[in-house]
Order: structure tokens, then sequence, then C-alpha cells
């Protein structure tokens, strides 16, 4: 049967290429070159004009009669409005053999009257752009023989009159040009916003090279970078620089359970990291530091440079320190002479007591082992680690000049990590971790190996220093989420007013947002628009789903984005492309029949409501850190001036820190209320190369308000692993359950619950309960703390306080699938209670607990997988002296 399928999509395959058959009168490239051969001879390539209306989609096929026309070009009249980015299309048509290097060159455009659109306002944005770090790039255009490749250009008409503009564009290649004279009649009303208020104009692929929200500035809840001799200090967070360049100390102020800073830190390291290098004799290399020189201060970053000297060897050492906790070190390892090394290593010496949870190298999240031995493998999306306690902690990355980011969640075989030729070595590398007397060694190795004189290697690494931020207990707390609840939007208001929710997600594969990551379709606005302005209505926040990782073939740039050759959609196996979960028969034949080649099929759906019902949303998967991200953040800002969402939802992202930096300014800046939380997949399965989510995406989590990481889930699993993959504390951020609605007395421990709309439990109850007692106002003092009042004696069972002046409350939950019995052992002192003063039983929480009046902790039978909420409330005119 498998080789029947194999063959019909060969068929299907071929039908395309031979006979193109879409609406026109397009001939295939082969056949049109055989049957207009003689007309082409003097050329070795054909370029012709098209309208944006009808996008060039397939590379292999060419309309007949652009062949007639582009032989004797005419003036190609084309139609735009003032004000607009105006957007048309070029063909070329490689002939028979390879077109390189293509050039394009503009005449800019010109009326009788004297009047102009320069040239510099016109782009090609095939031929590069700007980058979405903001930094200006090109791109060689190479056409293989026999294609056609679709050239997109933009004119930019801001503040351009009515007039008849005549120029030309030029394309050069292997010594041969083509002229296309173009006439642009600009004429009627101006367009607003450069035309991106109308999908359809295509104007939005000046989104590209959008700039928005790249600038020096930190984002909100921040403090700037300060420096003070050789310490960078940022919030809660300082790490002092040795004279090689590499950090001598780190330092956090975090409370134990991340909710305050304190005045004085405990260290996460107090040994310098050590760079070694041992020759084959067994003797190390004994590098001298040259000057340390700070360069480049804003308050977003520092940047330091040292050179590092011996007989044999140059180390250059770059650090850069940010705002957020991110720190870049760029090690560059310069050879003198002819060199045989037995190892090079960098060692991290962590305290102790900063080491008692670990996540990644093929480590679940949760307490580390003893000794952990890893080697590079890169079919595991494995090249990071943390290691920590609940406040400090240090992320490692290891990298190198090669390093690409992969693709995530079931895509990871598409696109894997690269070896780095460093730290990888051809598989001699790896990672151990130990420990020795009072620290704990994370000790990042590469084999030996023969350098020549002259060879360079990159032993470049990333820290990120753990937690980020305080948590937010007003967010946590009172931020109530309805999430899902079906396709129809008309009813998620009021259904979120009747769950107690505050804020709304909007997914995709709705009525009204039927397609994957392109919310602004024209077609959807006004509809958005409305719900957004009935949920502020109702003091309802409305946030949508949008993200990078999939497009839509429904949106109107698709054809455009195809034509960029991998740079926005991912350059995979086309129609031989298979994911067991999602794929397992090939793409869908529109795929097949329409791209062929070089692409990732994705999530697809078919429209059940609305006025797009019964069309197939299909979807492509994108290439990371493209000029996508600069069109995802020109989006967002359009989306949150213009349709006024108070955020957006983020699922399993393509996204790097450097752009969900300039998403947080923006929502920042336009809706200072405004959320991003970030929902995720279990990563850890062959799939997605047994990687951890929170370690995938730790970089972003400074720019988020909120950890939904619960798809694929195992509830059963133990406290340490809720803790370091679920709860989100050790990060500085709230939580949030998702499998099967998670376990709310689990939860309650770590103060998270799960979202309504999206199960059949929703926390409705347990939002009143908050409400009730003022669970915003409450310290957490959890039950990893090691001054937690409240603990207990049966292991399976663990406990947190949330403590407030006049009373506390212990949430118990019990990890055994068994009625288990446990003792509560108080401490009255800490809680600053009197425990002759206070009643102590368990309120009523409909779904979640039946009231008990009177409560002894000495003796309590725990429900198993349940838990209970208990109050401890001071009795009326009762005095707290103990």
């Amino acid at each position: 049967m498998n080789h029947l399928i194999i063959i019909l999509f060969a068929l299907l395959n071929l039908y395309g290429t031979l006979f193109a058959g879409n609406s026109g009168n397009n001939l295939s490239t082969a056949l049109a070159l055989e049957k207009y051969g003689d007309l082409l001879k003097s050329q070795s390539f054909l370029v012709y004009p098209e309208l944006r209306e009808n996008p060039i989609k397939w590379f292999d096929s060419i309309p007949e009669a652009k062949i007639k026309n582009a032989v004797r070009p005419e003036v190609y009249e084309l139609q735009a409005k003032p004000g607009e980015l105006f957007v048309f299309q070029l063909g070329l048509w490689a002939l028979n053999k390879d077109i390189k290097d293509v050039q394009i060159k503009f005449s800019g455009l010109k009326t009788t009257d004297g009047r102009s659109v320069s040239a510099n306002r016109l782009t090609c944005f095939n031929s590069g752009g700007t980058d979405f770090t903001g930094k200006p790039f090109s791109k060689e255009i190479n056409v293989p023989a026999g294609r056609v490749q679709a050239l997109w250009i933009g004119a930019d008409l801001d503040k351009i009159i009515q007039g008849d503009y005549n120029g030309s564009v030029t394309i050069f290649s292997n010594g041969e040009q083509h002229i296309v004279p173009i006439l642009l009649k600009v004429a009627g009303d101006a367009v607003s916003n450069h035309g991106v208020n109308e999908g359809a104009r295509l104007s939005r692929l000046g989104w590209l090279n959008s700039t928005v929200g790249i600038n020096g500035e930190i984002t909100k809840g921040y403090l700037p970078v300060k420096v003070e001799k050789n310490t960078v200090s940022i919030l809660g967070r300082k790490l002092s620089i040795a004279e090689s360049g590499l950090p001598s100390s780190i330092t956090s102020y975090f409370s134990p359970s991340n909710e305050s800073l304190i005045e004085k830190g405990e260290p996460i390291t107090v040994q310098p990291f050590r760079f070694v290098i041992e020759k084959e004799t067994g003797a190390s290399v004994r590098l001298v530091p040259g000057k340390l020189i700070f360069k480049g201060k804003t308050p977003s970053k520092v940047i330091w440079n040292v050179l590092n000297s011996s007989d044999e060897f140059d180390l250059e050492c770059t650090g850069k320190m940010e705002f957020d906790g991110f720190v870049d070190y760029q090690l560059k390892l310069k050879s003198k002479k002819p060199v045989k090394v037995k190892e090079i290593r960098l060692e991290i010496p962590v305290v102790k007591e900063k080491a008692g949870y670990m996540m990644g190298l093929g480590h679940e999240g949760g307490y580390r082992t003893p000794e952990w031995k890893w080697k590079w493998d890169i079919s595991k999306n494995q090249d990071m680690l943390w290691i920590g306690a609940v406040n400090g902690g240090l992320r490692v990355k290891w990298k190198a000049e090669n390093y690409r980011r992969p693709l995530v969640n079931i895509y990871y075989e598409f696109g894997r990590l690269r070896l780095p030729p460093s730290w990888g070595n051809d598989g001699k590398g790896g990672v151990n971790v130990g420990q020795k007397e009072g620290e704990v060694i994370i000790n990042a190795y590469s084999g030996g190996r023969e350098m020549r004189p002259g060879e360079s290697l990159n032993y470049n690494f990333e820290l990120l220093i753990t937690p980020f931020r305080v948590i937010d207990r007003k967010n946590k707390f009172d931020d109530r989420y309805y999430h899902g609840g079906g396709t129809n939007t008309a009813v998620k208001i009021a259904n979120a007013k009747k769950a107690g929710a505050n804020i709304i997600n909007i997914h995709h594969a709705e009525d009204i947002y039927p397609f994957i990551n392109y919310p602004y379709l024209d077609a959807n606005i006004p509809e958005l628009t409305k719900l957004v302005s009935d949920a502020h209505k109702e003091n309802l926040r409305l946030k949508m789903y949008y993200t990078t990782r999939e497009l839509t073939k429904n949106l109107p740039e698709f054809w455009a984005f195809n034509s960029l050759n991998g740079e926005v959609i991912f350059p995979g196996p086309g129609n031989a492309t298979r994911t067991d979960a999602l794929h397992p028969r090939g793409p869908n034949e529109w795929l097949i029949k329409n791209l062929r080649e070089k692409y990732i099929p994705a999530w697809y759906n078919l429209v059940k409501e609305g006025k797009f019902k019964g069309e197939n949303d299909l979807s492509v998967i994108t290439t990371p850190d493209s000029r996508l991200n600069n069109f995802y953040i020109a989006g967002l800002d359009w989306m949150v001036r213009n349709i006024g969402i108070d955020g957006v939802y983020i699922d399993d992202s393509a996204l790097d820190r450097f752009t969900l930096c300039r998403a947080r300014k923006i929502i920042d800046q336009y809706r200072p209320e405004g959320r991003m939380d970030l929902h995720s997949w279990n990563h850890f399965n062959k799939w997605a190369g047994f990687t951890n989510c929170l370690n995938l995406y730790m970089d972003l989590l400074p720019y988020f308000d909120l950890v939904w990481i619960g798809e694929g889930r195992d509830y059963n699993r133990l406290p340490d692993h809720w803790l370091i993959e679920v709860s989100g504390i050790p990060f500085g951020l709230p939580g949030q359950m998702l499998e099967g609605g998670g376990n709310p007395w689990r939860g309650m421990v770590y103060g998270i619950t799960n979202r309504a709309g999206w199960t059949k439990n929703p926390p409705s109850n347990l939002w009143r309960f908050f409400d009730e007692y003022h669970f915003a106002d409450r310290e957490l003092i959890g039950y990893w703390q090691n001054d937690c009042p409240v603990t207990c004696t049966n292991p399976m069972v663990k406990t947190s306080v949330y403590k407030s002046a006049d009373e506390t409350i212990i949430a118990v939950a019990n990890w055994d699938n068994k009625d288990s019995e446990t003792s509560l052992i108080t401490n009255w002192a800490k809680l600053g209670i009197n425990r002759a003063g206070v009643d102590v039983f368990i309120p009523e929480i409909t779904d979640y607990q039946q009231e008990q009046k009177s409560v002894s902790l000495d003796k309590m039978m725990i429900p198993g997988k349940k838990g209970f909420l208990i109050v401890l409330k001071r009795k009326n005119n009762a005095s707290n002296q103990l």
C-alpha cells in the first residue's frame, strides 16, 4: 500500500511539472524552451513583469503569453495609489544554463514635469534587506537552468502625489542584461499607513524589513546594567569578571521562593570559570591575561574583551551581559605553532547549595543526579544544561561559529543541531557533571586534537543566570485565563465571565481566526476588532494566538515568501516529507501539486465555522531567525494599535530572545496591562530530540508573564519534577497546568491552576477562594525552603504555606496514589502564631474539598492524588504572643 501511495504522489508531481495546470495557458519550462528555442537562442535568461494579483507560484512553468511579450518588451503599465508600498513582480526564467549572482538595478521613476520616485525608494525583497536584528544584509540570487524565479519588488509611494512615472528595472547576470520598461500610474485617493491596513495589497511585504522595537532600551520591570570595577549588576544578580574575562563569581539576590529581593546575596559560583588546555605531555598551558577592556555599555548591555596569551596560543575572550541575565561568551582560540593537545575544556564550579536541581543534556528536570555523563549526539536536541536551586542557577549552552537554531517539536529531525567543531570535535566532546568537595563541577571537554599554526577554534557558550525576576503575585493569582471552549467566538465573552476569567486567549482554527499565525486577514479584521472592543467593555483582556513556527498557505504573502528560497519557508524534503505524528503518508494533495519541493508540511485543519467554513488551513514550517521575525513584530505592532489586542499567546516558538524582547516592548508601550504567555508540548521524546521545554525556551522567559508547560505532561511525576519543569518558580514566573486539567491539589503546592475553557475541571472555585482569602497579598513559603514552617512526616506528602499577618493557609498534597497518613509538623514560632489562639479548619471549595470545621494537624489522612487547603485563622481577640 505504501508503494502505491508513493507512486501516486510521483505521478501527481509529474503531472504538475508537465502541464503546470493553473488557470492560465502555462507551459512547463521544458516544453516552452522546445517550442520557443529559436526565438530565445540569443539569450540565456528571460525576464517578464507580472502584477501582484497574479503571484508567480511555480518554478517549472511560465505563461506562454509572457514569453512573446518579453522577447519584444513593451512598457509595462502598473496602477498604484499615493501613499502605499506598491508591490509588483518580475519573473526570471533561466533558459538552458544556471544564472548566477543576479543583480537588480532601478532607474528611478519620473514624470514628464520632473517629479520622481527615487531609485532608493525601490527594493527587491529577494536580494536582501534588514535582518531580524536590524542589520542590513544582501542575498545572492542564483537561478538553476530551466527554473523560474519570482522577484518581488516594492516601491515606497509615501508622500508621492498623482502622476505617470516612467522608468525601468534592469536585470544583470553572466554579462547579459534585460531592461523592463515601467509606467507607474499613481492615481486615486491616498492610501493610509503605507497600504498595510489592506493585506490584499501585499504592502505588508515591507514588514520583512521592519525595525520596530529595535532600540537600546530595557523592558519594563528590569533595571539598567550597572558596572562597578569588574562587577556587572542587573536585577537581582551580579557577575564579577576575572582577569581572564571569564566569570570569577556569580551571586543571586532572590528570596527562596523568588517573591522578593534580599540584601545579602547568595553565591551561585565563588570560584572562577577555568578554561584549561592540556598538551599531549600532560602539561597545562598557562595563559596570561592582557588588559580587560569594557566597551559598548548601554542601559541594556555591556561588552568586555581581553586577550589571553601563551607561547602556543592566543585566547581572545569577548563577553556580553544583558539586563535580563543573558551572558554571551565568544572564546576564540588561535594556535601560534603546531601543537598536539590532549584536552581543551571549560570547568564551571557551582556552589553545592545552588546545584540541587538539574535539567538538560538528557536529564529530565528534578533533583541533580550525583554523576552525569553526556556526549555530543546531534540526533538529540541537546546542547544546554541548567543547574541550580530555586532562587539561583545557571543555564549553560555550548555552541560555535556554525550554530543554527534547530527546528522544534516533531520537526527536529529536519533541522537538527550542528556539531560545534570546537566542543564536539567529531564526537570526542561531552559534558560531565560531578561533585568535588563543596562544589559541583560542570566539565565541558572536547578531547584530543592537533592544531596547526594559525588555526582557530571557537569555544563559545552562553549563560542564563536564573531566576530572571521576582514573581508578580498579582499576575499569578489575579490573572484568570479562558482558553479554548470551541471555535465559536461569539460565546467566549459570556463564557469567560461565567467562569470568572478576566483574560481570553483566542486560538487559531476559530471562526474569525481560521488560519494559523495570520490573524489579520482582511476578511477577519472587522470581527476581531469588534470582539476585542466587546471584551474591553466587559473589563476583559483579549489576546491572540500568534507565533512563527508554522505559516498558513492562506496568507496573501505566501507566494512571495516562497520566492525567498528557504529564507522564510524552511527548505525541507518537500513532497517526500513524512512525520509520524501528523503526516505519516505524506503532505496534503494541495501542497504536493503546488509547493512540490523544499518545504515541511505542518499543522492542518478543516475550518468548521465562519465565513471560511470548509476551507483547508494547511501550513508549512518556517525557517528560524529570518526576516519573518520582522514581519511578525510589525504585525504585532499593527494589531496592538489597530485591533487593540492585549498581548499574544505563543505556542512552541521558533522565535529568538531578541525578537521576544521587541514584542515585549511593543506590548508594554501600547497595552501596559498586556500579557505574553508561553505554551509548550513536552519535548522529551524521540521526535523532539529528548530536550526539555524550559531549557529550550529559557532565554525567552524574561519576556513572558506566564508559562503553560502542560501538553503531554504526566502529573504523576514526583514533586521535584513539578518544581523544575512545570511550576515556573525557579525562573521567576507563574505556571499553569494543561494535560487533562492537571492535578489541582498538587498544583496548589506551587500556587498554580489550569485554565477555564480548555478542560472539564475549570479552576473557577479556586479563583473564588483566592479572592476570598486575598492570595495575591500572601507570601509563599514552599516545601523546598529550609525554613518552611510546616513539614510532613510522610515523604510522599508535601506542604507549602501562604502566609499573611492574621492567617495562614497550608496547601498539602499527596503524591501517592493511595490515601496516606501524615503529621503536619508546624513551627508556630516561624509562623508568628500562638497555637492556642487559632482555629484550624478546611473550608468548602466545590469540586476540591468538603468543609471540615475542626482539623488536627497532628494526624491527617490525605486522599491519594489529592490534598487540602487548610486555614489557620486567628481567633477573635486572640493574641499572637507566643
